[in-house]
């Protein structure tokens, strides 16, 4: 099967984390639509599986959870009325772990807003981490009885001091169209969302250098030695599809 040279895969991987939609890199890269779905589609179970592998043992001492609020195919309230909507059709909302030393991206969860989610969220958190930091989140009720029933009664539950997180979300509504607010650029399909938040936080953790560290987040937090390149996501994604 013939695949589109490693330049052009390139350039629509990049745009993809940098806030251009799929029609817009359609028309720019000169591919179809169809190209740009199944690239991120496979840079997308690329990143998830990365991220499961590596992305363990982090020795963070503060972390910091804030939830950021999108929808798939329809808002909530347009849900019942809107033709054709899917099973995961309304509000979509994206919960985050930040560690505030490396500002590595250590987890995060699509879902709701319920106890279920949080307590999804909170354990593979745990999974990720070594020692016992402290977690700040926004004041969600969801989050105490969560991280208690996962880190025990022994973590700290810092404040709402979500300032280096809330700047984390800002940088991903900037480098995801599909999370900015007012366009026709949301997501139509709830997998294809996650698929495009794991490879923007793949990007952001292991790619791009972070301007405050001069280095890239996984580097500071000790998971890599040096800063990935677009080059080696490519390959990564072509023995993944292989």
């Amino acid at each position: 099967m013939n695949k589109l040279p490693v330049a052009k895969r390139i350039n629509i991987l990049k745009m993809l984390v940098e806030g251009s939609s799929m029609r817009s890199i359609e028309r720019t890269v000169g591919v179809s639509i169809n190209t740009v779905k199944k690239l991120l589609i496979e840079a997308g179970q690329m990143a998830l599986q990365y991220h499961d592998e590596h992305v363990v043992g982090v020795a963070a001492k503060q972390i910091r959870c804030d939830e950021l609020w999108s929808f798939c195919y329809a808002r909530w309230n347009n849900v019942e009325t809107a033709k054709g909507a899917t099973e995961y059709a309304g509000d979509v909302w994206t919960w985050t772990g930040l560690d505030v030393d490396s500002r590595m991206l250590i987890t995060y969860e699509v879902g709701d807003r319920s106890f279920d989610t949080a307590f999804r969220f909170m354990r593979d958190l745990r999974k990720r981490l070594v020692g016992d930091p402290q977690i700040n989140t926004d004041g969600l009720p969801a989050y105490p009885e969560a991280i208690r029933c996962v880190f025990g009664d022994g973590v700290h539950q810092g404040g709402s001091d979500t300032a280096y997180v809330e700047r984390h979300i800002l940088s991903m509504r900037m480098g995801m169209r599909r999370y900015t607010r007012r366009t026709n650029g949301f997501s139509k399909r709830l997998d294809r969302h996650v698929y495009h938040l794991a490879f923007h936080s793949f990007t952001y953790n292991f790619i791009r250098v972070h301007q405050t560290l001069q280095t890239t987040p996984a580097v500071a937090a000790g998971l890599t030695k040096r800063p990935l390149t677009f080059v080696e996501v490519v390959k990564m994604v072509d023995q993944l599809s292989n």
